[in-house]
C-alpha cells in the first residue's frame, strides 16, 4: 500500500507549492493537502486536513487516486470547456490562467451539482448576461451551475457594461479560454482584456531650480506596479504606460541601506554622472524595524467569481499569514462575494492545532457570485474594532482583484468609506491579484486612505517575496502620512526632474499641512527616489526669469536638503527630520547602479522618449558592474533587468499586441 505521495511524479507546480508550505513550518500532511487541494471545492468543504490526507493516500494506494484528484481539481470540467473552445493550437493557453501553463480550471467551475437541462442552460446564460445590477438579481442568477452559463454565453454577445458579471462565477481568465470559438465570443474575450483600470500617467519635464526650488511628493514603500509588470511579462500581455510607476519598481528591488536604530528614519544619498551631461541623484528613506508583540489580524478575502483563477496563490497568501501568527495572536477571516460572511472571528492562536483549524476553515470556502466589497470592508472593520488589541498590530488585510460591482464601487465612495473607518485605528493593507479585469486604481485608493501598504501577488515567487519575506513591513506600521520634500540650491542645481511619482506629487504648501494625507511605512520599509539634475555652470548667475524678481542666494555650496514629515501611527500631528546633501561631489555604490538600471527598464516599458540608446548602454554597463552582495539580495529578480534592456518594444509587448513569447 502506498504510504505517501511521490512528489517526483507530481507536476512542478504542485511540488513547488508543497516545498513552500513545508518551508513555512507546516507538517507533511498539511503541506500535502494544501498543495493538492484548493478552496472552492464544495465536495470537500466539511472535511479536516487529516481526512483529506488519508483520502489522498487511500486513493493513490488503490490506483485510482490520480483520476479522483483530477476530478476534484476540476480537470474534467476543464476538458469539457476546452471541447467547446477553439483548438488549443490556435490559442496561447499560458495566457488563459493566472497560474502556470496547464493549471487546472478555476475553482468556481468545480461544481458537484447535476447538470441542468439545455433549456435551463440557455436561460441561465441569458439571465446572467442581462441581469439587473442588484444584489437580489445576483443571488437569483446563481441558481444554475456556472459551467452551464459559460457554454451558454458562447451563443450570444454579452454587453460590455456588465462584461465581468455576466455569470455568477465569471472571470476573464476562464472566459478567455473561449477565444476563437466564434467571432462574437472572440470579440467579447478581447474586450474583457481591456477592462483593467489604472490611473493615467503624464511624465514631467525638467523644472528650473530658481523658479521651483522644492520638489514635494508622497513618499511610498509600495511595490504593486512592479508586481503587475512582471506578471504582464510572464503572461505575454500588453504593457500599458499607465501600469508603470517608476517609484514602485524602484522599491521592489533591495538595496544596501543602513537601518536606523534610535531615530524613525535614516536618509541617505548618492550622486553620479548620467548621460547627456546630467547627474543622477539617488535618495533612500529607510525606516526603522519595529515589530509589535501582539497581533489582531483580520483577513478580508474576496471569494467572488472574478477571483476564481486566483485561488491557488490566494490560498498560499492566507496560509503564509497564518504561519506567522504567534501564541496569543488573534485571527479573523471574513469573505465577501454577493454577501459577506464571517468565517473566523477573533480566533486565538495558541498552538499548531489552531493554525490547522484556520486552514480547514479556509479550505471549506466556496467561490461564487458578485463582489459586494464595501459590505466586506464594513464587517472586517467591525470585527477588527471588537477584537482590538492595545499596543498591538490591528490590521485588516484585503486580498482582491478590486473588481467591485455591488455596494460602494466608485473611488470617491471607497475613499470616504475608508477615511471614516480608519478612525478606529485599524490599518488596511491591500494585496492585489489577478490577470484580467484588475482594478489597480481602486486598490491604490483603498491602501492609501487606509494607512496601509499595497502589493501585487500573482505567483508563488510573489507570495514568497511580498508576504513571507516582507511580512513584518506588511503588518507593522511604524509611521503614516510620510511626505518628502527636496529643496535644491539654485546656485548649484540649474534644473531637475523627479523620475516617477507623477501621481504622488503634492504642492509645496501641502508638505506642512497635516490634513493632507500621504502613505505609511511598514517595519524596515524604504522608499527610493531618483532625480536627474543639470548642474549650474561655474560663475553663471542665478536668474529667476521673471520681470520683477531678482534672486538672492546664500552662497551655500550644498546641493540641497531633503526633508521628511511623518506621523506616529496613532497620532495626528507630524514630526519632521531633514538631511543636507553637502555638495555636488560624485559618490555612489551599487545602490545607485541598481536604481538606474531599474529606472531605464521602467522607461523602456513605458515606451518613453525620455531615454536614449546611450542610457540603455549605460544601464547595461551598470548591471554588469553590480557586486555579489547586491546580486545575492536580488537573485530572484535581477536576471529580468538585462532581459528587459536587451529586448525590443515589440518583444516586451509595450503598448502593442505581439505574438512573441517572453520566456519567463
Amino acid at each position: 500500500m502506498k504510504k505517501e505521495v511521490d512528489w517526483n511524479s507530481r507536476s512542478k507546480e504542485e511540488r513547488d507549492y508543497y516545498d513552500y508550505y513545508r518551508s513555512l513550518g507546516y507538517d507533511e500532511r498539511t503541506a500535502t493537502v494544501l498543495a493538492l487541494f484548493t478552496y472552492g471545492v464544495s465536495r470537500t468543504s466539511n472535511t479536516t486536513i487529516g481526512t483529506r490526507y488519508e483520502r489522498i493516500l487511500a486513493q493513490l494506494a488503490e490506483g485510482d487516486g490520480e483520476e479522483e484528484l483530477e476530478t476534484v481539481r476540476g480537470g474534467r470540467i476543464s476538458r469539457l470547456l476546452r471541447s467547446v473552445a477553439a483548438p488549443a493550437s490556435s490559442q496561447k493557453s499560458s495566457n488563459m490562467s493566472s497560474g502556470a501553463p496547464g493549471a487546472s480550471t478555476p475553482s468556481f467551475l468545480r461544481s458537484a451539482r447535476p447538470a441542468p437541462s439545455p433549456a435551463r442552460r440557455a436561460s441561465a446564460g441569458r439571465r446572467r448576461v442581462l441581469r439587473e445590477a442588484s444584489l437580489d438579481a445576483e443571488e437569483s442568477s446563481m441558481s444554475a451551475p456556472v459551467e452551464a452559463s459559460a457554454s451558454g454565453i458562447l451563443e450570444e454577445e454579452a454587453p460590455m457594461a456588465d462584461s465581468m458579471s455576466f455569470m455568477a462565477g465569471s472571470t476573464a481568465g476562464s472566459t478567455a479560454s473561449f477565444t476563437g470559438a466564434n467571432p462574437r465570443s472572440r470579440r467579447f474575450a478581447e474586450r474583457l482584456m481591456e477592462t483593467d483600470e489604472y490611473d493615467p500617467i503624464e511624465e514631467k519635464e525638467f523644472r528650473s531650480a530658481a523658479v521651483n526650488m522644492t520638489s514635494t511628493f508622497r513618499m511610498t514603500t509600495n511595490t504593486a506596479s512592479a508586481g503587475v509588470i512582471l506578471n504582464q511579462l510572464r503572461s505575454d500581455r500588453r504593457i500599458d504606460k499607465s501600469m508603470v510607476r517608476i517609484e514602485e519598481m524602484l522599491n521592489y528591488f533591495r538595496y544596501q541601506s543602513e537601518k536606523p536604530e534610535a531615530e524613525k528614519f535614516k536618509i541617505s544619498h548618492e550622486l553620479c554622472a548620467s548621460t547627456g551631461g546630467k547627474k543622477l541623484l539617488y535618495i533612500n528613506v529607510q525606516g526603522k524595524e519595529e515589530v509589535k508583540e501582539r497581533q489582531n489580524i483580520v483577513i478580508l478575502l474576496d471569494v467572488s467569481g472574478s477571483m476564481c483563477g486566483n485561488a491557488k496563490k490566494t490560498q498560499a497568501m492566507v496560509a503564509t499569514i497564518i504561519s506567522k501568527l504567534k501564541a496569543g495572536d488573534k485571527l479573523s477571516l471574513v469573505t465577501y462575494s454577493s454577501r459577506d460572511e464571517v468565517v473566523l472571528k477573533g480566533m486565538r492562536i495558541w498552538e499548531e492545532a489552531d493554525k490547522i483549524k484556520a486552514l480547514e476553515a479556509l479550505l471549506g470556502l466556496e467561490i461564487f457570485g458578485g463582489t459586494y466589497g464595501s459590505a466586506g470592508i464594513e464587517t472586517a472593520y467591525e470585527i477588527g474594532k471588537e477584537e482590538y488589541v492595545e499596543d498591538g498590530n490591528n490590521q485588516v488585510i484585503l486580498i482582491t482583484d478590486g473588481d467591485l460591482n455591488f455596494g460602494i464601487t466608485d473611488r470617491g465612495g471607497l475613499e470616504e468609506l475608508i477615511e471614516e473607518k480608519k478612525k478606529s485605528n485599524l490599518f488596511l493593507s491591500v494585496i492585489g491579484t489577478g490577470l484580467y479585469n484588475y482594478k489597480d486604481d481602486k486598490l491604490e485608493t483603498l491602501a492609501k486612505h487606509g494607512n496601509g501598504v499595497y502589493r501585487t501577488v500573482n505567483n508563488l515567487a510573489d507570495v514568497k517575496k511580498c508576504i513571507d519575506e516582507e511580512y513584518a513591513s506588511l503588518v507593522n506600521v511604524i509611521a503614516k502620512d510620510v511626505k518628502a520634500q527636496v529643496e535644491f540650491n539654485p546656485e548649484v542645481v540649474e534644473s531637475y526632474r523627479l523620475l516617477g511619482f507623477e501621481n504622488r506629487e503634492i504642492s509645496h504648501e501641502d508638505f506642512v499641512n497635516d490634513k493632507v494625507i500621504s502613505e505609511p511605512f511598514g517595519s524596515g520599509g524604504y522608499g527610493v527616489a531618483l532625480y536627474e539634475l543639470v548642474l549650474r555652470e561655474s560663475g553663471k548667475p542665478v536668474e529667476s526669469g521673471f520681470k520683477y524678481t531678482k534672486m538672492v542666494t546664500t552662497g551655500s555650496s550644498e546641493l540641497g536638503t531633503v526633508k521628511v514629515r511623518y506621523k506616529e501611527p496613532l497620532e495626528d500631528t507630524s514630526k519632521e527630520i531633514e538631511y543636507a546633501i553637502p555638495s555636488a561631489e560624485e559618490s555612489y555604490t551599487d545602490n545607485l547602479r541598481l536604481a538606474y538600471v531599474v529606472y531605464v527598464c521602467a522607461e523602456k516599458l513605458r515606451g518613453s522618449d525620455k531615454i536614449t540608446e546611450e542610457d540603455v548602454k549605460k544601464a547595461q554597463k551598470f548591471c554588469d558592474e553590480l557586486g555579489e552582495e547586491i546580486r545575492e539580495m536580488n537573485k530572484a529578480d535581477l536576471y529580468k533587468l538585462p532581459e528587459i534592456l536587451r529586448r525590443t518594444a515589440k518583444e516586451l509587448h509595450v503598448g502593442i499586441d505581439s505574438d512573441t513569447d517572453f520566456d519567463w
